[in-house]
């Protein structure tokens, strides 16, 4: 009995990945509001045609086991690159920190061909209407992302008002989705000409976003935190 239960269980868990990535694939191609459940389940092979309905039970749960399983092992690259940066004694260095949100996305996106789906998967979702950032950044395996942000607040502090660090982090997090979704693109497009893992690029990212998060506050800026703060 506990071999046949383990047995339903394992392919429980086959169909809901081969659901998850041929979501993931379709969502990248046609964008979210292009692709139904019914598509979704013909392109993973199931002959039910309920079945993503019942594994997820709706299309917003689905999108959100996509970025779970993603995420796993994006938090696991995130957690470790982070316990170095501690150990290195760079917790204040903002581009470190930077850079231990942008590799570890990168790596996901590198690891096998699935990657570029991924990348422009998440680029749909976060220009999606109806989805909550907040709510994907709270979800399981998201710990790397929170601690991350938290050393972010500390080695700003001195320099950048803590409302305005939650700001330019959400830009930031958009500016770094984006990119990196145009640079598969540009993959796509250029064939072997444009190299996806181009040391250049991705440091390049890096560099613009450290600077942007660490940008001096403009006195028009201050203006408009004091006024919010005061009215």
């Amino acid at each position: 009995m506990a071999s046949a239960s383990a047995n339903q269980s394992a392919s429980r868990e086959t169909t809901r990945r081969q659901l998850i990535l041929a979501a993931e694939k379709l969502f990248a191609e046609a964008g979210i509001d292009g692709v139904s459940l019914r598509q979704i389940n013909v392109a993973a092979g199931q002959k039910n045609s309920s079945a993503a309905h019942y594994h997820f039970g709706s299309k917003s749960a689905l999108i959100l086991s996509i970025y779970q399983h993603r995420m796993e092992s994006v938090n696991r690259r995130r957690i470790a690159q982070l316990q170095q940066v501690k150990a290195d004694g760079r917790e204040q260095d903002v581009r470190a920190l930077v850079e231990a949100i942008v590799q570890p996305i990168v790596a996901e996106i590198d690891a096998d061909d699935s990657g570029g789906n991924y990348i422009r998967f998440m680029a749909q979702a976060m220009g999606h209407p109806q989805l909550d950032l907040i709510e994907l950044w709270q979800q399981e395996h998201s710990g790397g992302l929170a601690d991350t942000i938290g050393l972010l607040h500390q080695a700003l502090d001195d320099d950048v008002p803590q409302p305005l660090v939650g700001q330019r982090f959400g830009l930031a997090f958009e500016q770094i989705i984006h990119s990196l979704a145009d640079r598969e693109k540009l993959r796509q497009s250029a064939g072997n000409t444009f190299d996806v893992n181009a040391a250049l690029f991705v440091n390049n990212l890096i560099d613009a976003v450290a600077g942007s998060m660490a940008a001096p506050v403009s006195a028009a800026t201050q203006e408009a935190l004091n006024r919010i703060k005061t009215g």
